[in-house]
């Protein structure tokens, strides 16, 4: 699940609270919380998050790596993860944004305190056999709902497109709902779900090998996590997606991700929540190649 790093609106507002800090944080505390790994706090979030839940294990407590992964030996992944806070099961995350499915069933729970942590983008994926290099919004709406079957009508071969997308409870289709599809109605025939992120990355690759798939990820798992010869991102609206263009907000397809906390969180985490907000933990994130908050 780990690669090695490389060091280097809200629907469901009453029950989902963003603040532009944490009650406590300032922003010159800048030293990082220093504790064992016993005293480490239970650790959830998305999969796109394990490489900097990892090295916050070990900045934080000295760990090995492999305790590093250890701490996420329950990792539940984005949606799950919020509902195991909640319950009391876990007392900090590092996650992507929650479907609105589970921001409706977090309503039966006390507020969740969100804090932006960092931001990331939607990214589109094609086979390297395929011409085509940049596609509208528009251009990808009317391929998932069923207007543009052929890649002919986007610039490309004369051939059918077969669209891959996640599950509805997953984060990146939170996102691909949030930012590009919104309530529409999916069309069935040339579209297919894949469980994972990996597995759509490897489908794309492999698909009939004449480059008529698309594919969707998140920015940081497709570039730094699980990159694989023969797939490559495709522009959107002519922006390539990268750190620097979802920083200036050049590509539009960002959205942010959070450090999430509630009341019955330890001190230990709440603790570890308020450095991250700090320069210093802003600095962190950028280390561990993700895109900083602010």
């Amino acid at each position: 699940m780990k690669k090695k790093l490389l060091i280097p609106a809200i629907a469901a507002a009453a029950v989902l609270c963003l603040l532009p800090f944490a009650a406590g944080a300032a922003e010159n505390e800048t030293e990082i919380p220093r504790m064992t790994y016993e005293e480490f706090p239970r650790i959830d979030g998305s999969l796109a998050c394990v490489p900097m839940i990892e090295e916050l294990a070990m900045r934080v407590t000295g760990c090995t790596e492999e305790e590093a992964e250890a701490v996420l030996d329950d990792f539940t992944n984005t949606n799950p993860c919020y509902l195991e806070l909640a319950r009391g099961n876990r007392d900090i995350l590092l996650v992507y944004e929650a479907a609105d499915e589970t921001k409706e069933e977090l309503k039966n729970y006390d507020p969740l305190d969100l804090q932006e942590l960092g931001k990331d983008a939607l990214v589109f994926l094609v086979n390297e056999n395929n011409p085509v290099e940049s596609l509208t919004v528009d251009q990808i709406y009317d391929i998932y709902t069923g207007k543009i079957t052929n890649w002919s009508e986007v610039g490309g071969n004369d051939v059918p497109i077969k669209a891959f997308l996640r599950p509805e409870t997953s984060g990146s289709q939170t996102l691909m709902r949030k930012l590009i599809l919104g309530d529409a109605e999916l069309v069935e025939g040339q579209l297919e779900e894949i469980p994972t992120m990996e597995g759509i990355i490897n489908e794309l690759k492999e698909y009939e090998n004449d480059g008529n798939a698309l594919g969707y990820s998140v920015y940081y798992y497709a570039s730094s996590m699980h990159q694989v010869p023969g797939v490559r991102l495709i522009r959107v609206e002519g922006v390539e997606p990268s750190n620097d263009t979802i920083a200036s907000g050049e590509y539009s397809l960002t959205n942010p991700f959070f450090v999430v906390t509630n009341e019955q969180s330890s001190e230990n985490a709440l603790a570890i929540r308020d450095w991250l907000l700090t320069d210093e933990g802003q600095n962190f994130v950028e280390e561990c190649g993700y895109v900083r908050a602010r």
